[in-house]
């Protein structure tokens, strides 16, 4: 059986769903409501929708259904039980596709001391509030009964002992199956330093109008509200293709997941502000690369740990690294957050995305996104808002890196200050000139041909007598040149006048021609002498 594209929609008396199903046999087409449970079937789809309210029921023939032969769908309106109440998560499709209580999940055969089942009465870890700046502990890992594990909620392990071969391209960690997280963040860490680019930091870091474009671009969710958030027809489809299964996590795994959440949404938003909102080939490794969750199946303890990971590997990985540049995403990330539910959806829809067209990294989408995208639709929206308030109040200093970012700017600049000064005047001057020499000066609407020698003369100060003296020097120098090349033109022109004398009957016509030239040159002279 199929499972079809659908969407669903409410008002205040009625749900309408409408079923987009092109193949299937209209006359044979079943439809069957039972207080919450709407059910769909017509060869080859079958849909199984829990809502969060109760509807009339089908026996009573209270519904509506009509068959839309242009869009290929069913369009089924079901009267609500109660007019007036709200239906909620209408739209995260995974929630509607997935049954209430216990009806298609797998239970554990031993309950969870301290994890609550839906259904339950008691919910109390869910609505508990989590202090994402308190400092945590992860777990001892027992290597003989467990093994070291990773992913969403630390279940899974052995993954990468059958996938040796492409595990260099997922994942910076070598053997992650023999590794407790402890040494693994120790390991990640010890490659950060190594790695960082002194002199890559420093040119991003003078270069200030290339990061300017990228420091001052304001991504487009600045300009909505959580209430404006809409899914696209594409995320509706990704959310189909979610597994439907149901996490079991404790409130210290939970923890973990918040944490690397944030994680993963600042290598997102790094990837969305240096590409300026436009993806390319290259996103799928930047939010790879970023997020240490990601690269190198860490997990965090603290929110500051996530900050300071996420902006050391910003300054020493991808192509752009730049302190203002990550410190601006940093709050991009608790903007995403204070959105809610569906724009932190949007993002990871669009990871896996990334991630299913950038072979062998779909291997990340089963280890972490696909869970993400399903445990995160039953996360109630205030644990967004509270994760981003949380990281708004965190504060990375430069010296939190750890990659002594402060000595090396000042540092550079005292370099910088040492070549100027050890410029001689001669050297300034010379500089000073190179520069002016095609300038063009404008005086009283007209272009005045200057020398770069008068045009210097002309801005350097009064007081200013070593400098000129130089220019002066320069322009004896050539002035003496230019007589002597007067004297030898004089010479040479003495010498030539008998034999242009004797070639002036020859050439009588060219002569009568350049007297006519010359008539007003004559008449300039004689008005002269008057």
């Amino acid at each position: 059986m199929l499972t079809p594209k659908f969407e669903v929609q409410q008002d205040e008396t009625c749900v309408t769903v409408k079923i987009f199903a092109p193949y299937a046999q209209i006359t044979d087409a079943e439809i069957s409501i039972t207080e919450e449970v709407f059910t769909f079937y017509s060869s080859p789809y079958y849909l199984r929708l829990t809502f969060s309210g109760k509807l009339v029921d089908s026996e009573l023939e209270e519904y509506s259904a009509k068959f839309d032969a242009d869009a290929g769908a069913f369009i089924i309106t079901c009267k609500k039980e109660i007019p007036g109440e709200h239906f909620t998560n209408l739209d995260l499709l995974t929630m509607l596709l997935a049954p209430q209580g216990a009806t298609g999940v797998n239970r554990p055969s031993v309950e969870v001391i301290g994890v609550s089942f839906p259904g339950n009465d008691s919910e109390k870890d869910e609505e508990e509030d989590f202090d994402f700046t308190c400092e945590q502990t992860l777990p001892e890992e027992n290597i003989v009964t467990m093994g070291y594990k990773y992913g969403f909620g630390n279940n899974s392990t052995g993954v990468f002992s059958v996938l040796q071969s492409e595990l260099k391209d997922v994942v910076d960690i070598s053997d992650p199956d023999n590794k407790s997280a402890p040494q693994r963040r120790e390991e990640r860490i010890t490659q950060e330093m190594s790695l960082f680019d002194e002199d890559h930091y420093l040119a991003d870091y003078f270069d200030v109008d290339m990061t300017q474009q990228f420091t001052e671009f304001i991504p487009e969710f600045y300009s909505i509200t959580s209430d404006e958030v809409e899914f696209s027809e594409q995320d509706k489809q990704d959310m189909l293709e979610l597994p439907r299964k149901e996490h079991l996590l404790d409130k210290g795994t939970k923890s973990m997941a918040f944490l690397g959440l944030a994680d993963i949404l600042y290598a997102w938003c790094y990837n969305h502000r240096i590409t300026l909102g436009e993806n390319n080939v290259e996103s799928a490794w930047n939010v790879a690369k970023l997020s240490s969750t990601l690269s190198w199946l860490d997990s965090f303890t603290s929110l500051k740990d996530v900050a300071v990971s996420s902006i050391r590997r910003s300054l020493t990985f991808p192509l752009v690294r730049n302190w203002l540049l990550a410190q601006q995403v940093l709050k991009d990330t608790a903007h995403v957050l204070s959105l809610g539910r569906k724009k932190v959806l949007k993002c990871l829809f669009e990871i896996r995305r990334f991630f299913s067209a950038s072979e062998p990294r779909y291997i990340l989408n089963q280890l972490y996104i696909n869970d993400y995208c399903v445990w995160l639709q039953k996360v109630k929206e205030n644990k967004f808002i509270s994760l981003g308030d949380s990281l708004r109040k965190v504060r990375v200093l430069k010296a939190d890196v750890g990659l002594d970012l402060d000595d090396l700017e000042t540092a550079a600049h005292l370099v910088l200050k040492e070549e100027e000064e050890t410029l001689t005047p001669e050297q300034n001057i010379n500089n000073i000139v190179t520069d002016m020499a095609g300038m063009t000066i404008i005086e009283n609407g007209a272009v005045l041909g200057v020398s770069s020698d008068e045009a210097l003369l002309h801005e350097l100060p009064d007081n200013n007598t070593e400098q000129r003296d130089l220019v002066n020097l320069s322009d004896s120098d050539s002035s003496s040149s230019d007589s002597d090349s007067e004297e030898e033109s004089d010479d040479t022109s003495d010498s030539s006048d008998s034999s242009d004398d004797s070639s002036d009957d020859s050439d009588g016509e060219s002569s009568s021609d350049s007297s006519d030239l010359d008539s007003d040159d004559d008449t300039l002279s004689e008005n002269d002498d008057n």
